[in-house]
């Protein structure tokens, strides 16, 4: 896949934005049996998607569409290579520029070879504003519950959308952790890569369990890798227009010698608006369910006869 290196209107660098070839065909994939459930699988698990594969993930977004309901009844591994410590050290800190994007290729080189990633244009960012992501509390209760709960698309903000475990997430004092938490102390802990899944308006951690759990346990929010669809929708371009147009008018009560600098700030806020907008989330796809609900209803009934819902 051809890989481009996208930096922001002040030169800095923002995400490397992946070309997938159309021929791609993704180990990790979202199957719909209906517009309201899902299924996550790996494909690689046991051949095909729409074969028994056992699911990462079960999904039921509710009939007004003000929530998801999941259950995770495979414990997911990362089939990412494991990062050693004196490589996370050679790629230096988050403090050199170029750190975040050294690690979006690294996640890259294994994106291409196993992952969500089908045909089309992808990016790997690491902006804090543009992905909408905070934690506010620095503890685990900020985290979706897992194996199962329920996601309120109410509740969430334009800062605020949450970070989905696929598994559970290992003690404080568990060895790896415990390694990790030295990362994060001294700065170079790697990134944790979260994919955005749309329809359940969240993140899911695709490699990082224990680097997120060292990070909470030392009270930090991790560094992230967020891997998304850019949004192609002409309809959100409303919001940074109105925007600049509502700064263009308050000119009018600005003094004749600052005009200049308010106009000049106006269009790079304008600049900024839409770059990040065309790095924002899109759709995520899904694929047609063999057999429907009733094969859905069956995983279910196999995997998860005791999800709550």
């Amino acid at each position: 896949m051809d890989r481009t290196n996208l930096t922001r209107p002040g030169g800095d660098w923002d995400a490397l934005r992946l070309d997938v070839p159309e021929s791609a065909r993704p180990s990790l994939r979202l199957l719909a049996a209906h517009n309201r459930r899902f299924v996550l699988v790996d494909a690689s698990v046991e051949g095909a998607p729409d074969a028994d594969a056992p699911p990462l993930l079960l999904a039921e977004v509710d009939a007004g569409w003000f929530g998801v309901d999941y259950r995770c009844p495979t414990p997911y591994r990362s089939p990412f290579a494991p990062l050693r410590a004196a490589e996370a050290r050679a790629l230096g800190t988050p403090n050199d520029p170029a750190w975040y994007a050294r690690w979006a290729h690294r996640m890259a080189d294994e994106l291409s070879r196993t992952g969500p990633l089908y045909g089309g244009e992808w990016l790997l960012s690491r902006d804090m504003d543009r992905t909408r992501l905070r934690f506010p509390e620095f503890a685990l209760p900020t985290l979706p519950t897992w194996p199962e709960g329920h996601i309120d698309f109410n509740a969430h903000t334009y800062h605020y959308w949450e970070i989905m475990p696929l598994r559970p997430l290992a003690s404080a004092e568990h060895g790896r952790v415990k390694a990790y938490r030295k990362q994060v102390r001294d700065g170079s802990l790697p990134p944790v890569l979260v994919w955005w899944i749309s329809m359940f308006q969240t993140h899911v951690v695709l490699d990082g369990h224990d680097r997120l759990a060292a990070s909470l346990a030392e009270g930090r929010v991790p560094p992230l890798l967020v891997l998304s669809r850019p949004t192609e929708h002409d309809a959100y371009v409303a919001g940074p227009v109105g925007g600049y147009e509502q700064r263009m008018a308050a000119i009018a009560g600005v003094p004749e010698g600052a005009v200049g600098n308010a106009v000049r700030d106006a269009g790079r806020q304008l600049a900024r608006d839409l770059h990040r907008l065309r790095e924002g989330y899109g759709l995520t796809r899904a694929w047609p369910l063999k057999g429907g609900v009733p094969a859905w209803q069956r995983l279910v009934e196999r995997y998860a006869p005791d999800w709550t819902r």
